[in-house]
């Protein structure tokens, strides 16, 4: 018993380690001559402060759902998406339990220091929700801390999860975000991955 116990624990640091170094595409290989950006530092970060829509305007790079398509670069790369994996059900379906139309939805970042910023949704002007995200400065953007967890239950269950993302400001006052992202799970029989890397832009609500 004991020994499996080791085993399992030495696997599970070998994921672990094997997705640190090789899990997603670096982020500043992603965004580096696509877009114009400024250079935030830990003295003009309020820069990054305003509202902008969850939907981007201009991409650069996609993310491959298999092993359907059912998930395209419309849904997955919003602000929402990027920055959370687990949102509130108000997030997409209003009080009358419809669906909440994309480009109704707003953003409203607001960083409270240089390691914290809060993050609110609004459906037009309606408040919805908010969460914190932590993160630090670094070559002229916000690196958000990498979202990494692996459950490896074999042989039923297994999942790994890599993901990494950053904001910065271009120089048209919009909101840039380079995320990259590999992960895969299945359950007994049936599974499905994401991967890839994308550079993106979002319009601030003026």
């Amino acid at each position: 018993m004991n020994n499996r116990i080791y085993i399992s624990g030495l696997f599970y640091i070998f994921v672990i380690l094997t997705l640190v170094t090789t899990g997603c595409k670096s982020l500043s290989k992603i965004g580096n001559g696509n877009f114009q950006v400024v250079d935030l530092t830990k003295d003009n970060f309020e820069q990054l402060n305003g509202t902008y829509s969850n939907s981007f305007d201009t991409i650069v790079g996609t993310i491959i759902h298999s092993p359907y398509d059912i998930e395209n670069d419309e849904k997955i790369v919003n602000i929402l998406r990027q920055l959370f994996r687990i949102f509130p059900q108000t997030a997409w379906i209003d009080e009358n339990g419809k669906m909440i139309n994309p480009n109704e939805k707003w953003i409203k970042i607001e960083l409270n220091s240089v390691k914290k910023a809060t993050i609110s949704m609004y459906h037009n002007e309606k408040f919805i929700y908010s969460k914190n995200i932590h993160g630090k400065f670094k070559n002229g953007y916000f690196y958000l801390r990498p979202k990494i967890y692996v459950i490896p239950l074999f042989p039923l269950v297994f999942v790994q999860n890599f993901e990494r993302a950053r904001l910065g400001k271009t120089i048209d006052d919009d909101l840039i975000i380079d995320y990259t992202v590999n992960r895969c799970g299945f359950a007994l029989v049936a599974g499905s991955s994401d991967k890839g890397a994308t550079s993106s832009i979002y319009k601030k609500k003026k």
